[in-house]
């Protein structure tokens, strides 16, 4: 049994998908799911679930509440009244942004172990099935979304960094390459790529890189990249070794991928 907020929320067992009802519901799912296990008043669920609350707001949530509950009931999850609240009974583990961060976050304690730190960022990435919430309404859906979002990116630079560490460049470059023009602002996220690009001896598409997001920057927001993206591009311009990247193939080539982000960029489409 799975609880699932990285892509469309959907609860389910054994690869059978449990009806939820409408986006409403699903929000109210959501809602709970965010804070699995631990009591959610019924203001903040009202606030999470209803940008403008209707007049009989607290009745239309207990008729979600209710339908939730017919639908898991064959599935282990509970939802129950707590502390003036509702709270969702289920094993964290089992909600996958929860896992997402579990795994994130034992990655980034584990410094000098590049590989270790790429397999658990691996493992991460494969929950990751498109946008956060798709199909959730709302503000609150919403800067969950953005929120969720900046934890993959911080991921994502992570995950290239212990690559680029064991001589993998091939990889980031595949990998980052469809994803850097969907977070434009990410600019750790483009370093990592044009450091992937200089690696393969790609000089050249890396200074065109930078010249695109600087575009980008001054156009829409008028400013110019930070300063240590500045530095990097100096550095390429200049021929400098970077001292993150060793050269491909120097752990022994990059060996199986780790990573379908093939299909999460597919599903986030």
């Amino acid at each position: 049994m799975d609880v699932r907020l990285l892509g469309p929320v959907e609860v389910t067992v054994e690869d059978r998908h449990v009806p939820l009802g409408p986006p409403q519901r699903r929000a109210v799912l959501a809602a709970l799911a965010v804070d699995a296990n631990h009591p959610v008043s019924l203001g903040t669920l009202i606030e999470r679930v209803w940008d403008l609350p209707p007049d009989r707001a607290t009745d239309s949530l207990y008729a979600h509440i209710a339908r939730l509950r017919q639908a898991l009931t064959a599935t282990g999850i509970g939802i129950e009244r707590r502390g003036g609240g509702y709270v969702l009974e289920v094993d964290p583990d089992r909600v996958d942004a929860y896992r997402f961060r579990r795994l994130a976050k034992q990655a980034q304690t584990r410094a000098g172990d590049d590989l270790t730190r790429a397999a658990l960022l691996a493992e991460a990435m494969e929950l990751w099935r498109g946008s956060p919430l798709t199909g959730v309404p709302g503000d609150w859906a919403a800067r969950m979304r953005y929120s969720i979002e900046q934890q993959f990116v911080g991921a994502l630079v992570t995950w290239a960094q212990a690559h680029l560490r064991l001589g993998r460049p091939d990889m980031v470059v595949t990998e980052l390459t469809p994803l850097v023009p969907r977070y434009p602002l990410a600019e750790p996220l483009a370093s990592m790529l044009m450091r992937g690009l200089c690696a393969l001896g790609r000089t050249a598409e890396a200074v065109a890189l930078y010249a695109r997001l600087r575009g980008y920057l001054a156009e829409q927001l008028g400013i110019e990249p930070g300063p240590e993206l500045r530095a990097l591009h100096l550095t390429i311009l200049r021929g400098d070794r970077d001292p993150l990247t060793r050269a491909a193939g120097a752990a022994g080539g990059a060996g199986a991928r780790e990573l379908l982000f093939a299909q999460v960029t597919g599903s986030a489409r």
